[in-house]
């Protein structure tokens, strides 16, 4: 009976173990995966890796040394490099906030997207640049200590008067907490990406950065043009005002973020092939050489005939 007794304990223990360790793993993948930067950063570390194992088993000698050197002194280099990118890491695994501040009620939410909208549709028309960051569960407080801090209402007014042209704030980020505007004038780091095209400002390329390493929404008013644009996960989206109070209304009522970031993001690629095909499709149907199918029911015509 001793026997069984321990040897269903050790079982328990390393089930017990086992869910640990794989509940670590899915917490640090669930963390990272918003992080464009991040994700590059694993799939180097795992690339070096791989080259390790390939160098020791063909006794590549000096690959193998010139790796184990890069293993011994590149994490302080990593530690150095990625700081800012480790640091939110650590601050979203410790952070249990839900999406949007569980004290606001519905009318609140609804009153708060309202409001950036009709702000975000004026200053489109009137071609103001904006920067309007939304925080979600990654804490923006180092952002915020960078603008000058304010705890007021979201309004329509006040977001005008803050992105007037000339105006002390304008040059920089509002970033919102739950239905308050936190700061203004914040500053973002830029992405350092060669792939984001030349059109694209300095308000673009903060937004994108910003949107690289925290789970933020951040919303982009073109000066130049008057398009509304959207940054989330690193990827940029142009929508019209419409589309915006359709997409923040989903995300912040509805609760339906991770379905709108699948369907409007990850999607988009398919969707504009999609559109494409069917453009191609229509051109197609002026083409005297394309004939409709004809369906035959041969079954009733037999019937008729007997």
């Amino acid at each position: 009976m001793n026997i069984i007794g321990s040897n269903f304990s050790l079982i328990i223990r390393l089930v017990f173990d086992t869910l640990i360790v794989w509940g670590c793993i899915y917490a640090v993948l669930r963390v990272v995966s918003n992080n464009a930067r991040t994700i590059q950063l694993l799939k180097g570390i795992l690339v070096v890796f791989l080259i390790k194992i390939v160098a020791e088993f063909f006794e590549l000698t000096a690959v193998a040394y010139i790796i184990e050197l890069f293993l011994n002194w590149g994490i302080v280099a990593i530690l150095v490099i990625f700081q800012p990118e480790i640091r939110s890491i650590l601050e979203r695994m410790g952070n249990t906030s839900a999406l949007m501040s569980s004290n606001l009620t519905l009318d609140e939410r609804k009153e708060m997207i309202d409001e950036i909208c009709k702000a975000c549709e004026e200053m489109s028309k009137t071609k103001t640049g904006a920067l309007i960051t939304i925080e979600q569960s990654n804490n923006l407080m180092d952002y915020i200590q960078t603008g000058t801090k304010m705890d007021s209402k979201v309004s329509k007014e006040l977001l005008g008067t803050i992105f007037q042209y000339g105006t002390p704030l304008h040059d920089g980020a509002v970033i919102i907490q739950g239905n308050r505007i936190a700061c203004a004038a914040a500053y973002f780091t830029p992405t350092h990406r060669d792939d984001i095209p030349s059109k694209y400002g300095a308000r673009h390329r903060a937004a994108i950065g910003v949107s690289e390493v925290t789970d933020s929404i951040t919303i982009v008013v073109s000066e130049e043009t008057g398009n509304i644009s959207i940054a989330l996960k690193g990827i940029l989206k142009q929508y019209t005002e419409d589309e915006l109070h359709r997409f923040l209304t989903d995300v912040f009522i509805k609760d339906k973020a991770e379905t709108v970031i699948e369907r409007s993001f990850t999607l988009q690629p398919a969707i504009e092939k999609m559109k494409n095909l069917t453009q191609n499709t229509k051109k197609s149907d002026n083409d005297p050489r394309v004939k409709p199918i004809k369906i035959i029911d041969q079954y009733t015509d037999r019937q008729g005939a007997k």
